[in-house]
């Protein structure tokens, strides 16, 4: 169960980079065995696994690949139960059935993801790979409800079931079916960072599982205990309706968008800070289309450059960041006159503002004119990501500024004070406070 938590852990982590583990494209190697040669058939030894096409090239087959496996499973335990007359080996027929068109849907948003961008989906079509984790989901927690549902009628009415010895034989290759192909997928998930692979994977693993407590039912049957075919049904349920509450809730925080991490925010950062000319970065936003990303930032430049300097500047910044990130990046460019006499007594106040009040993430875009004793100026709060950024919180917070600005700088004839969130998404509240 650990490791299954820091594997949802990992793919929370990472929602904008793609990838299931942090090895790099350089550091994969495809694995040999049968499984290697089932991975070369989607992709070839010369290419990069973690590539776009690469990785949903294989989610296709490895759709293609479960949806074979699944047919012959569940057509296999239907049968199973009909000679049995075991509840639990029903359910897990249906549970199997499902999964024919679970994986069905994968193989086909692994197309789909693979179109490139068009006039309605300039950014392509990545984010399939996300849908198809969220409807696999879906159909989890839809069967988890009809095996618990079973499983309770069969507590409610025992019935014996047959469980010869050529029976339990059969479930247990049943199960080794299943263990080559939750081996393949994950490796194949490993291979490629596809989390919809890896989703996959989880499901032949707790249809491993699921088939295992079927062969303990059966196992009770031959020794009379008849109930426990029912309890077996309801702990496959529990299996199932498990894993897909927590893909729901996975896909569902990548679809509805998730900030990104406090890392790439200091890479992206980092990136464009180190470019010459850049005073500082704020305002970075990341939008995720699947492996397409859109950047965007601000950056503070010196007031006195030219319309052209701070272009090139800009410019830099944008190819920098994307060079190294594989994104589009958009720049804004915020001019900054730190020349101004004001400037060093309005910057050390907000300093002292900020090291004052926890709630305060920073400040940026100070900006000073007019004449010195008679100054007009203005500068954006960033409130912590916790904290609510609403007028109604931040009325008094803003007052406290206005009033410790008037003192420090003494004949400011305008503030405009404006209070956004830490990553940029809320409304900005502003407000001008006149001489």
């Amino acid at each position: 169960m650990a490791a299954r938590a820091r594997a949802f852990d990992r793919i929370t982590a990472v929602a904008y980079t793609g990838r299931v583990s942090d090895a790099t494209p350089q550091s994969i190697r495809l694995p040999g065995g049968l499984t290697g040669r089932l991975i070369r058939l989607a992709v070839s030894p010369g290419r990069d696994p973690r590539s776009t096409a690469a990785r949903q090239a294989l989610g296709e087959f490895e759709g293609v690949l479960s949806t074979a496996v699944s047919v012959a499973l569940a057509t296999f335990k239907a049968v199973l139960s009909w000679v049995s007359g075991s509840i639990s080996m029903l359910a897990d027929a249906v549970n199997n059935t499902a999964d024919i068109a679970s994986s069905l849907f994968i193989a086909l948003s692994c197309r789909w993801a693979r179109k490139p961008g068009d006039a309605r989906h300039p950014f392509g079509h990545g984010r399939m790979e996300t849908v198809a984790t969220l409807v696999l989901s879906f159909f989890l927690i839809a069967v988890a409800l009809q095996v618990a549902g079973a499983g309770v009628r069969r507590l409610w009415r025992p019935e014996p079931c047959a469980a010869p010895p050529w029976l339990l034989v059969s479930v247990g290759a049943a199960i080794a079916l299943k263990s080559g192909m939750a081996r393949f997928a994950w490796v194949a998930a490993r291979t490629s960072g596809s989390e919809v692979i890896e989703a996959d994977a989880w499901n032949h693993l707790f249809d491993i599982a699921a088939t295992s407590l079927v062969l303990v039912a059966l196992g009770g049957a031959r020794l009379g205990v008849h109930r426990l075919d029912g309890w077996a049904a309801i702990g496959v349920s529990g299996f199932i309706a498990w894993t897909g509450i927590r893909y729901t809730r996975t896909a569902l925080s990548a679809l509805i968008g998730e900030a990104p991490s406090p890392a790439d925010l200091a890479r992206i950062r980092g990136l464009a800070a180190s470019v010459p000319g850049v005073q500082s970065v704020h305002d970075i936003l990341v939008h995720s289309y699947g492996d397409a990303k859109l950047v965007s930032f601000h950056i503070e430049v010196d007031s006195s450059l030219s319309l052209n300097d701070a272009h090139g500047i800009a410019e830099a910044a944008e190819a920098r960041v994307a060079a190294a990130t594989g994104s589009k990046v958009v720049v804004h460019v915020d001019p900054v006159d730190r020349r101004h006499p004001d400037f060093a007594a309005a910057e050390a106040s907000l300093r002292a503002y900020v090291g004052d009040h926890t709630e305060v993430a920073g400040y940026h875009d100070l900006r000073l004119t007019g004449p010195a004793g008679s100054a007009d100026l203005a500068v954006d709060i960033v409130v912590r990501g916790e904290s609510d950024g609403a007028a109604a919180d931040v009325g008094p917070m803003r007052n406290r500024l206005q009033d410790q600005l008037r003192r420090d700088v003494p004949g400011l004839r305008r503030i405009d004070l404006g209070f956004e969130r830490e990553h940029g998404a809320a409304h900005e509240d502003r407000r001008v406070y006149p001489p």
